[in-house]
């Protein structure tokens, strides 16, 4: 685990950059949970999930699109194999219904996003539109997420403080009883030493 964190902290950037080209939401909480240990900046990792969730998010379109003219790009027919037909037509319907919102409402549903930009360039949404929608949602989806991992460092700190708070407690109510006994005795001891 330690192996790990070196890692993440060594090579954090790149982490954040391909973590959120490929679904990131928990790499995004751990980078505003580093942010807020302060090893990272916020800033920059927002602004490097949102170019990665973009980069990706129009890859899928690009291959969603490839599919509508024909060139059936046989990594675009695995993903449609593996999503399945009837969550392809959930996806088809939300983005009819929706449009340009739903590229920016699909970033919030984990697991959908890629289906949602290949559906998106299926159906033939302008590129301009879906990179417009796709840029907002991203840019909220990263400060939103990245909050989160920050908020959560934020109660892990909180969470140990009470437990040091109650080690202490438990301690004075463990060990204050007794020392009063001991105090007790001792005081005891004295009294029947004088008197006798």
């Amino acid at each position: 685990m330690e192996t790990l964190l070196q890692y993440f902290i060594e090579y954090r950037y790149l982490v954040i950059f391909f973590g959120t080209f490929i679904e990131g939401e928990v790499i995004l909480i751990a980078g505003g949970f580093f942010v807020y240990e302060g090893h990272l900046n916020f800033i920059v990792l927002v602004l490097i999930a949102t170019l990665a969730a973009i980069i990706g998010d129009n890859f899928f379109f690009w291959l969603g699109r490839s599919q509508r003219t024909g060139a059936k790009h046989p990594l675009a027919n695995r993903f449609l194999n593996f999503v399945g037909e009837h969550r392809l037509f959930k996806g088809e319907e939300f983005v009819r219904r929706h449009g340009g919102k739903s590229v920016f409402l699909i970033r919030f549903f984990y697991g959908l996003r890629f289906a949602g930009a290949m559906t998106a360039g299926y159906l033939g949404m302008g590129l301009g539109r879906f990179f417009l929608f796709n840029l907002i949602g991203s840019l909220t989806w990263a400060l939103l997420i990245g909050r989160i991992g920050y908020l959560f460092g934020q109660s892990l700190e909180m969470v140990t403080q009470g437990v040091r708070l109650a080690e202490i407690g438990l301690l004075l109510v463990v060990a204050g009883p007794l020392v009063i006994y001991f105090i007790n005795s001792r005081r005891k001891k004295k009294l029947r030493q004088k008197t006798a």
